[in-house]
């Protein structure tokens, strides 16, 4: 009974989606990142059994794994658009180096009716992200005060010698706000998207601002822009790191 029960609610969502998104709706949400503690203790560990890093380094490296900061970003939405961005941190002579969160600093675009998910890379200038097809699990958390469900997908994570890995990540979604946004380049769900778990690193919302009285204005990004392929980039940046550093 709870597993039918649990479907026909799925399935009323997405049946209802496209009304609900089709009336004007704007807001700002705010969202934090955090370095995950078993992702830094493993990475603390391997680099620790490094041998031939000079002691400077290693103390410098190791006090900014030590010292990691939370990221803060802000999604700002207004119809079938929204970006995504970094809020940049207030820096003082007493502050602290840093790996910060490991989500990024990168801003991302998506356009929801033209299917368009779009990375503005200070490295790579404008890159395009695919979809996650995601897989809505039966299982719930309160984040907040919204009821949230699971969705489990795999993203494509390109590395440094060309292959490509899939990266398990985990979406945690409200169905009381029906919205398919999400933060980073996540969408695509029948609710705003409050979480994000990965290995490295967990994004969550603190602050949820619909419709305010804020003219809020997208940063969109034309549709003749010159945009790269993830892959592409990729090959570009392994090429320059092998020209550079060697194989």
């Amino acid at each position: 009974m709870k597993k039918v029960s649990y479907l026909l609610i799925i399935f009323v969502l997405f049946s209802n989606l496209n009304s609900l998104l089709a009336q004007e709706t704007s807001g700002i949400i705010k969202y934090k990142a955090v370095m995950n503690e078993d992702f830094k203790n493993k990475s603390l560990e391997e680099f620790k059994k490094k041998k031939d890093v000079p002691p400077a380094i290693r103390k410098q490296v190791v006090d900014m794994y030590l010292n990691d900061e939370e990221d803060n970003y802000e999604l700002h939405f207004k119809d079938q658009e929204s970006y995504f961005h970094y809020i940049e941190k207030l820096k003082n002579e007493n502050s602290s180096l840093s790996f910060g969160s490991k989500a990024g600093i990168n801003d991302f675009y998506v356009n929801l009716k033209d299917q368009r998910i779009i990375e503005k890379s200070a490295m790579m200038g404008l890159l395009k992200y695919d979809g996650i097809s995601w897989k809505v699990k039966n299982e719930t958390k309160l984040i907040g005060d919204y009821k949230c469900f699971k969705a489990e997908g795999l993203e494509k994570k390109y590395m440094r010698d060309g292959t490509i890995e899939e990266e398990p990540v985990v979406a945690w979604f409200t169905p009381e706000i029906p919205l398919q946004f999400g933060p980073h380049s996540y969408n695509g769900l029948p609710g705003l998207i409050l979480r994000i778990d990965k290995e490295e690193s967990t994004i969550i919302a603190t602050e949820i601002m619909l419709n305010p009285e804020e003219k809020i204005k997208i940063d969109a990004i034309k549709k003749d822009a010159k945009v790269r392929s993830r892959k592409e980039a990729y090959q570009i940046a392994t090429e320059y790191y092998n020209d550079t550093y060697g194989n």
